[in-house]
C-alpha cells in the first residue's frame, strides 16, 4: 500500500488517472518460482526440513542437495567432498597475488571486498562470459563452494602480514574453522559451526538471492552473478547484521544496562539488529534451533553470561515490539563463542550462501526470463526546457 506521501505524489503524475498499486521494496510480491526453497510454514530444502538437516547432515551434504536437487549417495557426497577440498587447496596464483597486493595498500579494507573482488577476478581466469551447460555451471559452483573459503583466508593471512598457510584436509567447517582460529577444533565446535553454515546456505528470494538471480536473467555469467550476491550481502541490512550483533551486545555489557540500552534505541528509531524478518512474523525457526545448539554449546563455560544477556534483550524485545529474534542473533554469539574475529561473522555468511547462490543460478539460467520490473514515477509533471 502507499504512503500518503506516496499516494500524494503518484497522483501529480497519473493526472486523474488509476494509480496501479506497488509495494516498496516489492515486499510480499511474488516474482518467480523456485524448486530450491521453500517458506510456507516451515523452512524446506528441496522438501526437507531445515532441522533434520541441521541436525542429521553435514554442509557438503547439505550443498549437494541445493545444487542437484537429491541427497547424496556416500559415494557422491565422497566425491563432493574431494573436488571442493581440491578447489580450496589450488587457489589460482593470479588471485593470491592480487590479494596480496591488495592487502599490502589497503590491509585494514573489508574481507568482503576481498572475496568480491576475488571472485571477479577468477571469472575473468577462467573467462566466463557466458553461461555454459548445466553441467559445466554445477563444476563452475562446486569449484567456488572451495574457492571462496579458500581466499577469505588467504586475505586474513595476507592482510596480517603473513604467508598463506595451507588448507587443512578436512571437511569444509573444519578447515575453515581451524584456518580461521589457528588451531585443531573440537568435535562440537565443528558441528555448531557446520549448522551455522547450513542455516545459511539458503533463504529464498532473499536480496542477495535476487540480485544474483537478476545479472544472469540478462544472460551473464556465474561469477558476475556471484559478485553481484556478495555486494548486496555485505550490507548491513542483510549480511552485515550479524557483526553488528556481536557489537551491540558488547556496548550492553550486562543485563542490568539492557533494558535502559533498548530503550535508548527505540527511542532514537536505530534498528536493533539481530530481531524481526521480512518474511517471519512469528519467529525464525533457524533461529530458535540455532540458539538452543548455542547454550548447549556454552554451558558450564564463560560463555554463559553472554546467553543471560542476549535472553535478557530477547524478552525486552519481544515485551517491547513484539519482535523475536532472527538467525544473525545467535550465530553471532556462536561464532564469538567459537573465537572467531567479528570481521569474518559476514564472509562466514558468504561462504555458506554459495551453495544457495549457486543453484539459484543454475535454476534461473535453466528457466530464463529478463527480470525487469516496472516503476511508478512521481517526479516533476511534463515541462518545457528552458535555459536558466
Amino acid at each position: 500500500m502507499h504512503s500518503s506521501s506516496e499516494k500524494s505524489a503518484a497522483s501529480v503524475t497519473a493526472a486523474g488517472k488509476d494509480i496501479p498499486d506497488f509495494s516498496k521494496g516489492l515486499a510480499g510480491i511474488v516474482a518467480g518460482r523456485t524448486a530450491i526453497c521453500s517458506l510456507d510454514g516451515n523452512l524446506r530444502y528441496r522438501g526437507y526440513s531445515i532441522e533434520s538437516l541441521a541436525t542429521n547432515g553435514d554442509f557438503e551434504e547439505v550443498a549437494y542437495l541445493l545444487l542437484y536437487g537429491e541427497l547424496p549417495s556416500t559415494t557422491e557426497h565422497r566425491g563432493f567432498c574431494q573436488r571442493i577440498a581440491a578447489a580450496a587447496s589450488s587457489l589460482d596464483p593470479a588471485v593470491t597475488a592480487a590479494l596480496a597486493e591488495l592487502a599490502r595498500r589497503s590491509p585494514s579494507a573489508s574481507p568482503m571486498d576481498a572475496l568480491r573482488t576475488g571472485v571477479s577476478i577468477l571469472g575473468q581466469i577462467e573467462l566466463d562470459q557466458t553461461p555454459g551447460s548445466r553441467e559445466s555451471l554445477l563444476a563452475q559452483a562446486e569449484c567456488l563452494l572451495g574457492q571462496v573459503p579458500a581466499m577469505l583466508v588467504a586475505w586474513i593471512d595476507l592482510s596480517a602480514g603473513r604467508a598463506i598457510a595451507p588448507w587443512p584436509a578436512g571437511t569444509i567447517a573444519s578447515s575453515l574453522l581451524e584456518r580461521l582460529t589457528g588451531r585443531v577444533p573440537s568435535a562440537n565446535g565443528v558441528a555448531a559451526f557446520g549448522s551455522t553454515l547450513v542455516f545459511y546456505a539458503e533463504h529464498e528470494f532473499n536480496a542477495s538471492t535476487f540480485a544474483a538471480r537478476t545479472v544472469v536473467s540478462t544472460g551473464s555469467d556465474m561469477h558476475s552473478g556471484i559478485t553481484a550476491a556478495i555486494g548486496a550481502l555485505k550490507g548491513p541490512l542483510h549480511g552485515g547484521a550479524n557483526e553488528q550483533v556481536l557489537e551491540q551486545l558488547t556496548q550492553i555489557a550486562s543485563t542490568d544496562r539492557a533494558e535502559a540500552w533498548v530503550s535508548e534505541q527505540l527511542a532514537a528509531k536505530h534498528v536493533v539488529m539481530g530481531f524481526g524478518h521480512r518474511v517471519y512474523k512469528d519467529g525464525d525457526v533457524r533461529a530458535t534451533l540455532l540458539g538452543k545448539m548455542c547454550r548447549t554449546m556454552v554451558r558450564g563455560t564463560s560463555g554463559e553470561e553472554l546467553e543471560r544477556l542476549a535472553e535478557r534483550v530477547e524478552q525486552i524485545m519481544l515485551e517491547r515490539k513484539k519482535l523475536k529474534p532472527n538467525l544473525d542473533w545467535p550465530a553471532a554469539r556462536v561464532y564469538h563463542a567459537l573465537g572467531l574475529p567479528v570481521r569474518v561473522f559476514t564472509p562466514i555468511f558468504v561462504v555458506a550462501r554459495m551453495s544457495g547462490w549457486a543453484a539459484h543460478i543454475i535454476e534461473q539460467i535453466g528457466d530464463n526470463r529478463l527480470i525487469r520490473p516496472m516503476s511508478l514515477y512521481c517526479g516533476p509533471a511534463p515541462r518545457e526546457y528552458r535555459r536558466p
